[in-house]
């Protein structure tokens, strides 16, 4: 099916590229084909786990139907449900609201007037909302595709840059209300605030503190809130301040990459991790995420938190699970019978049997 993996691949490019080109004249077509984009990437990457999986009925699914393309296939949130139960590989719970916020406003697009599309002050003010929501649906997207996605969208890696690129073009229409925020930001910074840019608009308008440090964000310009992580570029030739929105990111300086591993490096060379003993087995130097189910990525800090070096999530303590016994964060009470991040518990186990 990798040909039609391609297809799919290529027709959401095709529905990005066309989002881009329209927003300005066409904010209803660009909306509507914005969010297309995004749910043919997430049923592209469900293609990869096995073609049944895109169908709405996998019992009746029909191959030759399928390859002509006369099928009913799954909406957003059914899709990512069997992405999480078959792969363990679906969205985190922001990505999903970000994206399913973005599949209602597509909706009302569809079916009634909106407010953008006027030539007054509230069409403007929703011209900037829908650009800030595209943005943020980007840094989304692009973080899938070139991050935990990143195997099964490689040969595609040339044109997610250059769509990037094109995004960031988009964004630069928010200027005008940057420029308005100004006054707001240097009185914040005189009050000892500090700003970089936006890992979703790219303005420095995002409220943070420095020079390392682990926390919640947000951006005055275009809203966007997330866990982050500040610090120096870890390229000796760049060494510039960033941030960081979650494992696998750039630096928007220098384009160095970051993984997981790297960002624990960071926070052992900065002394923000709680020495543990190797010898009590009791005093664990990793667990596993149960916000985005990533294998031994949350380490401990400093403070007694918890943070994943993957998503960012940010916990006040983990747990053992009782059928896997393994750590990790959100551990349900029945764990037992139902799992953890990293199994399925008895249930699944005896289903399998």
């Amino acid at each position: 099916m990798s040909e039609r993996f391609d297809d799919v691949v290529r027709n959401a490019f095709d529905f990005l590229g066309r989002s881009i080109d329209e927003l300005e004249q066409h904010p209803k077509y660009s909306v509507i084909h914005f969010y297309s984009a995004i749910e043919l990437f997430v049923k592209a990457r469900l293609l990869k786990e096995h073609w049944t999986l895109i169908v709405a009925k996998p019992d009746q699914a029909d191959k030759a139907k399928f390859q002509r393309g006369d099928f009913q296939s799954v909406g957003l949130k059914e899709a990512n449900e069997r992405l999480t139960k078959v792969a363990s590989d679906g969205l985190l719970d922001e990505e999903l609201k970000c994206f399913d916020g973005l599949r209602q406003e597509r909706n009302q697009m569809v079916h009634f007037a909106h407010a953008a599309q006027g030539d007054d002050a509230v069409a403007a003010k929703e011209m900037d909302r829908i650009v800030s929501d595209h943005a943020k649906g980007w840094l989304y997207l692009r973080r899938l595709l070139a991050g935990r996605w990143k195997e099964h969208f490689a040969a595609h890696a040339d044109t997610i840059n250059a769509l990037d690129h094109r995004m960031r073009e988009q964004t630069k229409s928010l200027e005008r209300k940057f420029l308005l925020l100004t006054d707001d930001i240097a009185t914040a910074m005189a009050a000892g605030s500090h700003f970089m840019a936006c890992p979703s608009c790219g303005f420095e308008s995002f409220e943070v503190e420095q020079p390392v440090w682990i926390g919640v964000g947000k951006c005055l310009t275009c809203g966007f809130s997330s866990s982050v992580m500040t610090l120096e570029c870890m390229n000796k030739a760049c060494a510039q301040p960033i941030l960081l929105a979650g494992g696998y990111e750039w630096c928007a300086e220098c384009a160095h990459e970051y993984t997981p591993e790297q960002v624990e490096a960071v926070l052992e060379e900065h002394d923000l991790l709680r020495a543990t003993d190797y010898k009590d087995p009791e005093d664990l130097a990793h667990a596993s995420c149960g916000n985005c189910g990533s294998y031994e990525t949350v380490v401990p800090l400093e403070n007694d938190e918890w943070f994943c070096t993957d998503c960012f999530d940010v916990e006040a303590y983990i747990g053992q699970c009782d059928w896997c016994t393994g750590y990790s964060t959100h551990v349900p009470e029945e764990s037992y019978a139902l799992g953890c991040s990293q199994c399925e518990g008895r249930v699944g186990h005896e289903k399998d049997d």
